[in-house]
């Protein structure tokens, strides 16, 4: 009995004053001692060896794994009515419409071509997210802190609510990557089969936007405020959901975008993961302009091709954020994958000697479908504006200028990395 109130007494002083000592930042692991008396507490191993303690302090420091804190800043000094006419914010007003809609308890029924939105539960979330998160890009540009706040709250509410968190989990950060259930998308040809693990990978592409807007925009707001523990605790919900990286295009470039994010979040570093996702990038972009598994599937390939440069740009982001270098190989090998998007935007049959291999797809005969105006893209669209900013004499960046307009999607709601990298990159470009 005595040692029971001792070891009572021990935990209250242990769980007020040792938590959080390990060297890598983590609560070290508690046990009892082989007399009973005491408690014992251990960092894991890799928490005490000095590659962990150096890799911590070169960590990059930015608010964002997408946009440096430098470029961000440069954004937000320029005036105001600069940054809402280059976002194209002029007369807008956020669709709480939409957004009270809110997001769902979950996502269900999405089968593997994804073209049943419709009719699925929970679908609806997607276009609640996309006008919450432009509400915030409009916000951010115009100061608007009376709306932040209700921006903020609404955030608050959804995390109260722990929303979306009762779809099905597909993925694991184990060794299984894919759970059992979840294999065997695809099973029919024309892709009307269900797929759970479409659902599971709408379900972190939207917690995870969030996650990634609230990091840049949120993190440092009010922070006394007891919301924040209640946020930041369903994003955390969503985390052990998430594969470990392997990259291809697709899937947020093989999962490395929300790993990346979870070890900027947990302050340790990830700039050798970000040196192994631009790696991936450069064997997956071919000396021809064409990016494998994308450019070659069928009547959608140019749409494939699109969104695989959206990802590689954005990677570019992410590794100049870190100072992590850019081979200039495979830059060489981007612009002309960029030149062949432009091209076959102009001429489907350009295309046509990847396309007819039909990869995962249906035979192209020529055509690809696609939108008729980039106005109207905003899936991985961010890349029209980073390009401009980067490559402003290049002949495509001059082309994307005369093509899209201050309507654009991609300058004000990017579902895949949350912080509308369109809206910062045009404004700055166009200084």
């Amino acid at each position: 009995m005595k040692k029971l109130l001792l070891l009572l007494i021990l935990s209250f002083f242990s769980a007020q004053g040792l938590a959080g000592e390990c060297p890598d930042g983590s609560e070290p692991i508690k046990s009892v001692s082989a007399d009973g008396t005491y408690f014992v507490y251990k960092c894991n191993a890799d928490s005490n060896n000095k590659d962990t303690k150096k890799s911590k302090a070169e960590s990059p420091t930015s608010k964002s794994i997408f946009v440096s804190d430098k470029i961000f800043n440069d954004f937000m000094n320029l005036p105001k009515e600069k940054k809402i006419q280059s976002c194209g914010f002029s007369g807008y007003k956020p669709n709480w419409t939409v957004i009270n809609n809110n997001l769902a308890p979950r996502i269900k029924g999405f089968n593997s071509r994804m073209d049943n939105e419709s009719s699925v539960e929970g679908a609806h979330s997607r276009e609640v997210r996309d006008k919450y998160l432009e509400s915030i890009t409009y916000a951010m540009v115009s100061d608007d802190l009376e709306l932040k706040e209700k921006l903020f709250d609404k955030l608050y509410d959804w995390a109260s609510q722990d929303s979306l968190s009762s779809t099905m989990q597909c993925y694991s950060n184990g060794p299984k990557g894919i759970l059992p259930a979840c294999e065997g998308e695809w099973s029919d040809p024309e892709g009307q089969d269900l797929a759970p693990i479409k659902d599971a990978t709408v379900v972190l592409e939207l917690v995870m936007s969030l996650n990634y807007v609230y990091k840049l925009y949120f993190s440092d707001y009010l922070p006394g405020d007891e919301k924040h523990e209640v946020i930041n605790g369903w994003f955390k919900g969503f985390y052990h959901r998430i594969k470990s990286p392997k990259f291809f295009f697709g899937n947020f470039a093989g999962f490395y975008f929300p790993n990346i994010s979870i070890q900027h979040s947990q302050n340790k570093d990830y700039k050798s993961m970000i040196k192994t996702m631009v790696k991936g990038l450069d064997e997956w972009t071919l000396a021809d302009g064409s990016l494998k598994n994308r450019t070659t599937r069928g009547n959608r390939a140019l749409w494939y091709h699109h969104a695989a440069i959206g990802e590689a740009f954005i990677i570019t982001e992410i590794a100049r954020t870190a100072n992590v270098e850019i081979p200039a190989t495979l830059e060489k090998k981007l612009l002309k994958a960029v030149e062949l998007f432009h091209d076959t935007y102009l001429d489907h049959s350009v295309i046509e000697p990847w396309a007819k291999k039909a990869h995962n797809s249906q035979a192209s005969n020529g055509h690809q479908e696609f939108s008729r105006r980039l106005d109207w893209i905003s899936y991985y669209s961010s890349w029209f504006n980073i390009f401009q900013l980067r490559y402003p004499e290049h002949r495509t960046a001059k082309w994307l200028k005369t093509q899209l307009t201050k309507k654009a999607f991609s300058l004000k709601i990017a579902e895949n990395t949350g912080v509308t990298l369109g809206c910062i990159h045009n404004a700055l470009a166009e200084r």
